[in-house]
């Protein structure tokens, strides 16, 4: 089962890659925030030098703009998605229905929003069902 992508979300990361010259992987939107998701390596060069090229997405798109790389680990992915927080620890479980879910710790709290992000790139990526932050 492949992502299927909106055509707001293709000329999102069709901005994104005209200003980043970086290719999004994925991108979602959640309130005033998308997040565009990148391989691995590639989330310093789309930032830019002291965050410029960020900054203009965030002009033109009028939200804050968050970059991710992506991992095949879902905790590595979840740490790469809170950063510069820190996570203290992570792991991924099965709950008595046998579903995924994923139980971390982080070191400061997260905003409402951003954790809506993180619920659905992981469910989108991993069919994890459940996040737990603590």
């Amino acid at each position: 089962m492949g992502i299927k992508l909106d055509s707001d979300t293709i000329s999102a990361m069709n901005v994104f890659s005209d200003v980043t010259s970086i290719p999004a992987r994925d991108s979602l939107t959640e309130d005033d925030k998308i997040i565009f998701v990148v391989s691995q390596g590639q989330a310093g060069i789309s930032i830019g030098k002291n965050g410029t090229k960020i900054k203009m997405l965030q002009e033109m798109l009028k939200k804050e703009v968050i970059v991710v790389e992506y991992s095949d680990d879902p905790v590595k992915l979840f740490e790469n998605m809170i950063r510069p927080n820190k996570l203290l620890s992570g792991y991924v479980a099965k709950d008595q229905d046998n579903s995924k879910k994923l139980e971390v710790t982080v070191e400061t709290k997260l905003s409402y929003s951003k954790i809506k992000l993180i619920k659905s790139l992981m469910q989108r990526y991993f069919n994890i069902t459940n996040v737990n932050i603590r």
